[in-house]
């Protein structure tokens, strides 16, 4: 009996999907008749479970297959529908992947020649369209072209650079045949990245390296502190202390003023062919980031007396922080004015200009009150960016200030005269076997 019972569900499923399936409404809802179309022990019929009302999309419905009764879920009308929408959709796939197979290129031919039905196909074609496709493929075959010249140039350059070594080791200690060097090579068989590099390999960094290199002569150099940056100019002093000393800063005649904002701090101001200036920040960084620079710090006041100051350790940070100052080991006749007590001591100290308040003073910006850029702790025991004075003068304390300068700390009240100095110099160059 359950071997029937089988026979007879697999043959429902079976002619249910078969053309021959057919469904009957009469005209009161509730008599619905629903026939395979089968005939004998397996006839089925189909009824609805109870009264479906006006929506008969909805009702469940009974299937009697002899000897089995068996109750389907609603919207069995649905079915039909469903079974036709998945016919569709199967020949929608089956005609797109027809027209991929169509459009296939042989990958062995790595789209330099269509296929077969390609090409025949290719007649009806937009002529603007296979134009396209033609010029893809050339525009693909010129850069590979390109990238084979590019890379045998670079091969040739290697060649070239190699074979000029024995003359570019020469010209460490004569630079004014470097250029003649480069000269030979077409500037652009060489990545500008690789010129930069062979080009700054030899420069002098500071004004010590032109010292050794034989060039004794006090005035204006081109230096290159690293090679991944630009060169700039600076004033070589060859004459004080055995020589190389690189000028930061000089004050002579009052004739520039110091009381400049952030960014000509950074970039530096002033004249440097015979005049007062300040180098700058960021090239100040730059001289000192790589190398242990000492620095020489010379006065002279109104009366003549002229004393210096000297420190072993001398590092100005970068801009990200906010030229830090880096100062120590002092040796001179002048006093430690830069390390002047806790309270006063300039080491470790951000810069600060008018516009940029980095000091520790909590009541307000020292360099807005004494009209400066300098690395002021709060507020300070130094300031070389102070203002010129000509002679002694009254009042605020914002002319050039050195604290441990002779017999100036007599002047405690406003009502003092303050000491003023007629010239300052500020230099840097390499310590200890770097001379």
């Amino acid at each position: 009996m359950r071997r029937a019972a089988a026979l007879c569900i697999y043959w429902f499923i079976l002619v249910s999907f078969l053309p021959r399936t057919t469904a009957s409404w009469d005209e009161e809802p509730a008599t619905l008749h629903w026939t395979t179309g089968a005939e004998g022990p397996c006839a089925v019929t189909l009824t609805p479970a109870g009264t479906c009302g006006q929506d008969q999309d909805t009702c469940s419905y009974w299937v009697h297959l002899p000897p089995l009764s068996v109750q389907l879920p609603k919207h069995l009308k649905d079915l039909e529908e469903i079974v036709k929408e998945i016919r569709r959709l199967k020949d929608t796939v089956d005609r797109l992947r027809k027209s991929c197979g169509d459009c296939t290129v042989n990958p062995n031919e790595r789209g330099e020649e269509a296929r077969p039905r390609d090409r025949e196909r290719g007649k009806d074609n937009h002529p603007e369209e296979s134009w396209a496709r033609v010029s893809e493929r050339g525009n693909k075959t010129r850069e590979e072209e390109t990238l084979k010249e590019v890379k045998t140039e670079c091969d040739n350059t290697w060649l070239s650079l190699q074979k000029d070594s024995n003359r570019a080791s020469k010209l460490n200690n004569r630079d004014d045949e470097f250029p003649a060097l480069l000269s030979t090579i077409h500037p652009l068989d060489i990545p500008e990245r690789l010129k930069e590099r062979t080009v700054n390999h030899s420069a002098p960094r500071d004004c010590s390296d032109h010292l050794h290199r034989g060039d004794q002569t006090t005035g204006f150099h081109l230096v290159t502190p690293d090679p991944r940056f630009r060169s700039f100019p600076v004033l070589c002093d060859m004459d004080h202390q055995g020589g190389g000393w690189t000028v930061i800063q000089r004050r002579q005649d009052g004739s520039v003023s110091f009381n400049r904002m952030w960014g000509e701090y950074r970039e530096g101001f002033g004249e440097m062919n015979g005049g007062e200036f300040w180098l700058g920040n960021e090239k100040i960084h730059f001289l000192t980031r790589a190398r242990d620079m000492v620095l020489r710090v010379e006065l002279e006041d109104f009366e003549g007396l002229r004393e210096y100051a000297e420190y072993e350790q001398f590092r100005v940070a970068s801009e990200r922080q906010r030229y830090r100052l880096t100062v120590g080991g002092y040796s001179g006749s002048a006093g430690d004015a830069l390390r002047f007590s806790k309270n006063y001591d300039h080491h470790n100290k951000a810069f600060t200009t008018p516009d940029r308040d980095h000091d520790r003073y909590p009541s307000g910006n020292c360099g807005a009150y004494y009209s400066s850029g300098w690395w002021f702790d709060s507020c300070m025991a130094a300031n070389l960016n102070g203002k010129y004075y000509v002679g002694r003068y009254k009042g605020v304390r914002d002319g050039i200030f050195w604290g441990t300068w002779h017999n100036i700390s007599t002047e405690y009240y406003l009502t003092n005269d303050r000491q003023s100095f007629k010239t300052v110099t500020m230099m840097i160059r390499p310590k200890g076997p770097a001379l």
